[in-house]
Order: structure tokens, then C-alpha cells, then sequence
């Protein structure tokens, strides 16, 4: 008995310590009804993952969730994150408004660093600076977090 509740504890703790939960959703700036959802995962480690993932109002997923980056930060709410568009594409920022961690355009599906493409992970980086310099033409200070 001793041993079988001793499992279900160690079994119950290791699985509570890899819970990911959602942090918040940010309606996207300048194109209605579209929302990135952001998440955390806590795991054993020096640096968590953040997710995010783009959907409409009705819940349906437009690009699936996908890791972001990694954090030392425990991230409790979305202050820092900033949701907007240019055109079709919409880019997510983290702390500096003008640093892009997240690019993706809805009409081609291109993205990084997830698109709906098929790509290799050298055509959607490419594809993901492609977007950045498009978006560039309403603010040049916009840099890509990859290309610093």
C-alpha cells in the first residue's frame, strides 16, 4: 500500500512540474477579430518556453501554437507583449515595442518562427526577415530578434 501511494505522489509532483498554462490572449492591432494566446511551461530548468499561437474570435486557430523563446523570467501577465499588424502580417514584441520575436502573414502563410509553409528552417528564417523588412516601411526602427 505504502509503495502505491508513493508512486501516485512522485507520479502526481513530476507531472505538476511540467504544467503549461496560458499566460493571456492580445487582440492583434489594426486587424479585427485576430488574437495571439500566449503560454508558459514550467519545467525543471534554468529557462522555461514561451508558445504562442494566432486565432480568430471564433477560437479557430490560424497558426498553431509554436515555442517563442526561452525565459529565466516566471511571466505572470502580458504588459510587456504588443500584438500588431501591417497589412496582412502581424508581428508579436516582447519588452522593446521595436524588437520583433514573431512574424506571420495571413494571407501567404509565411512566418517565422512558424509558418504554414512546408518550409526548412533556413527558408522560414529568410522568410521571416522577408516579412520584417515589409513591415519596415511604416517604422524602420523595427528590428528582428534573430537578425541582432
Amino acid at each position: 500500500m505504502k509503495s502505491k501511494l508513493f508512486l501516485l505522489l512522485t507520479l502526481i509532483l513530476f507531472t505538476s512540474c511540467f504544467q503549461e498554462w496560458k499566460i493571456g490572449q492580445i487582440k492583434v492591432s489594426g486587424i479585427e477579430k485576430t488574437f495571439v494566446n500566449i503560454y508558459q511551461k514550467d519545467e525543471f530548468d534554468f529557462v522555461t518556453p514561451l508558445y504562442y499561437e494566432i486565432l480568430d474570435s471564433n477560437e479557430n486557430l490560424i497558426l498553431e501554437k509554436h515555442h517563442l523563446i526561452g525565459t529565466e523570467d516566471h511571466i505572470t501577465d502580458l504588459e510587456n507583449f504588443k500584438a500588431k499588424s501591417y497589412d496582412s502580417i502581424v508581428y508579436l514584441t516582447w519588452g522593446n515595442e521595436n524588437e520583433i520575436y514573431a512574424v506571420y502573414d495571413l494571407k501567404s502563410g509565411k512566418g517565422y518562427p512558424k509558418s504554414k509553409l512546408n518550409g526548412t528552417w533556413k527558408s522560414e528564417l529568410e522568410n521571416g526577415t522577408e516579412l520584417v523588412n515589409e513591415i519596415r516601411k511604416i517604422n524602420p526602427n523595427l528590428i528582428a530578434n534573430w537578425n541582432k
